[in-house]
């Protein structure tokens, strides 16, 4: 619990980075892009418990499959941040 709790707390510590970084490069967009970047959170928050079940299925219960696969999104989401120029507003 205490670990669950802690990755929850550490998720909370990168959004107002990002919804900063929403601002700096949505422009006068801003709006349409942070509805677009929450939307599509809130789809794959939508979507994960379904993918997890599949998973767990295909895998023969093997939750650490999916503790796994959960830490590739993050990884990734890190690469992606890395990429992200904010000075640069949308044309």
């Amino acid at each position: 619990m205490l670990s669950v709790g802690m990755a929850s707390f550490s998720n909370d510590l990168v959004m107002p980075g990002a919804w900063a970084a929403v601002m700096d490069v949505g422009g006068k967009y801003a709006g349409s892009l942070a509805g677009a970047m929450n939307m599509l959170g809130n789809m794959g928050g939508a979507i994960s418990p379904l993918a997890i079940g599949y998973i767990l299925t295909w895998s023969g219960n093997n939750w650490n499959l999916t503790f796994y696969l959960s830490a590739a999104v993050y990884l990734m989401g890190i690469v992606c941040w890395r990429f992200l120029d904010p000075v640069t507003p949308l044309a």
